[in-house]
């Protein structure tokens, strides 16, 4: 193993242990189980009746209403509205992982989850955004 090998699995093992055990002292959850469990098509469906290429004006694009800086922070490229579904899929999940159903107030309920009112406590978004990179790195964008 090489010498910047050690330190980064050291690292990303320490960041996964800190994450576990302040998922478990504050009940907090990011999303990650639900992946899995969503019915994107519902949530488009419900989003923006299942356009996948939706850009109305109101500030959200594609079938799943991105914000352009949440697609971007979340691994998207371009407009999400020009993206294919497998690709606004794809940064969706890395968007419940990190946001959970939240992220869709409205229409995580129409994906077959129960609602869930996460907050984010502000102490903990750095360990958040620390998170999500690392698994960006395990799961580039396509």
């Amino acid at each position: 193993m090489t010498n910047i090998g050690k330190p980064l699995i050291k690292s990303a093992a320490a960041v996964g242990f800190l994450a576990a055990s302040m998922s478990l002292a504050t009940g907090f959850s990011p999303g990650v189980a639900h992946a899995d469990l969503m019915n994107w098509e519902a949530v488009a469906q419900c989003e923006s009746g299942g356009n996948w290429s939706a850009n109305t004006g109101n500030g959200a694009y594609g079938g799943l209403q991105f914000k352009q800086a949440t697609w971007e922070d979340y691994g998207g490229v371009g407009n999400p509205a020009n993206a294919s579904k497998q690709q606004q899929i794809a940064v969706a999940n890395r968007v419940l992982a990190g946001q959970g159903p939240a992220a869709w107030p409205k229409c995580a309920t129409a994906g077959g989850l129960p609602p869930v009112p996460v907050v984010m406590p502000k102490e903990m978004r750095p360990l958040q955004q620390a998170v999500t990179q690392i698994i960006g790195i395990f799961m580039p964008s396509q």
